[in-house]
């Protein structure tokens, strides 16, 4: 079971990987999502995700608002229904981020998700 991680942009593209990036110059970061399996991840991401035209995964709601306010909203409603799934033997060992635990992180942090932030 390799672990692997899964992140947001602020456009609501969703992309996976072994680490998360850093910052760019502007401040602009990744916002880790969810982790778990390599296994097992993907296929959660695709399940509840929405499917852009050219394939990638986004957060449902995020390209479509108009404000970052609006954005947050949306990627805070998708997370908190993803990580109903937390700690049941059907997700697989992979675990969702609460908008409560990305919130009280300081910026440039990544994000420690699991069971107890539910």
């Amino acid at each position: 079971m390799t672990p692997q991680i899964a992140w947001c942009w602020a456009s609501g593209l969703i992309e996976i990987g072994d680490t998360v990036p850093e910052n760019n110059e502007a401040g602009d970061g990744a916002i880790v999502i969810a982790e778990g399996p390599k296994s097992a991840l993907r296929g959660r991401l695709e399940a509840m995700a929405r499917s852009g035209h050219d394939g990638r995964l986004l957060v449902p709601g995020v390209p479509e608002a108009e404000t970052q306010s609006d954005a947050a909203g949306a990627l805070g409603a998708w997370l908190s229904w993803c990580a109903l799934g937390n700690g049941r033997r059907s997700s697989y060992g992979v675990t969702f981020a609460t908008m409560k635990a990305i919130d009280d992180a300081p910026l440039s942090t990544t994000v420690q998700i699991g069971p107890t932030d539910i």
